[in-house]
């Protein structure tokens, strides 16, 4: 192959590169955070004993995982303004979009985790007296996030993968940038490259890092 390398073009389009990182960071922590919200209450929803709030929790589930997260990111950006006759910007929808595509999977995590807990916690707990409130609060909740960790570290991880995806929206994210710098400079192979290793830190980091207060976690109790 007759092709020679040049990364120093990279390292000099660096104060470029980095803001990017910085708003895919951005929406990533703050998608999983809502993400987080919206899985909690769906995942309780699965566990309703009214039908009506468990099938439709259901739906929101099967509809979310079963399309594309990319036609969920377009569709929130381009029809819901259309729908609900409101404005709405690219990282706004973007973060939107993630959330509650992220959201649906995280709440099959804590439906499942909660069922973990041992239903004699949970009978002992009201027969002290406690509500249905006081007992997820206190109960289960706790024990449920302890066996929730490694799967919530994987659906942050996918999120920070995922949010390369709101460079069609024109976010100027890391990969946003690094598109409009390869169409510039015809060096799509070491721009791209760089990019790839800059994501593969982040969450190789991430991984590292919540592995690790899992270990002390589990110490713990």
């Amino acid at each position: 192959m007759d092709y020679s390398f040049n990364f120093r073009l990279v390292w000099d389009k660096k104060a470029y590169l980095l803001p990017g990182v910085l708003i895919s960071l951005q929406v990533m922590a703050i998608s999983f955070c809502v993400a987080l919200v919206i899985g909690l209450f769906v995942g309780t929803l699965l566990l309703s004993k009214r039908h009506f709030l468990n099938r439709a929790a259901r739906v929101y589930v099967e509809v979310c995982r079963n399309t594309p997260a990319l036609v969920q990111l377009i569709w929130i950006f381009y029809c819901l303004p259309i729908l609900l006759n409101i404005d709405i910007n690219a990282v706004l929808a973007s973060i939107v979009a993630l959330a509650i595509n992220s959201g649906a999977y995280m709440s099959e995590d804590f439906r499942a985790g909660i069922q973990a807990i041992d239903k004699g916690e949970v009978e002992a707990s009201r027969a002290l007296g406690m509500s249905y409130r006081q007992t997820m609060q206190k109960i289960v909740l706790p024990q449920a996030f302890r066996i929730l960790i490694p799967p919530l570290v994987n659906h942050a991880v996918s999120l920070t993968k995922w949010s390369s995806l709101v460079s069609v929206l024109g976010v100027a994210d890391l990969t946003y940038r690094g598109q409009y710098l390869a169409s510039e400079t015809f060096r799509p192979m070491e721009i791209f490259t760089a990019i790839g290793i800059v994501y593969f830190f982040i969450t190789f980091m991430l991984s590292s890092v919540v592995k690790m207060l899992e270990k002390r976690w589990r110490l713990k109790y």
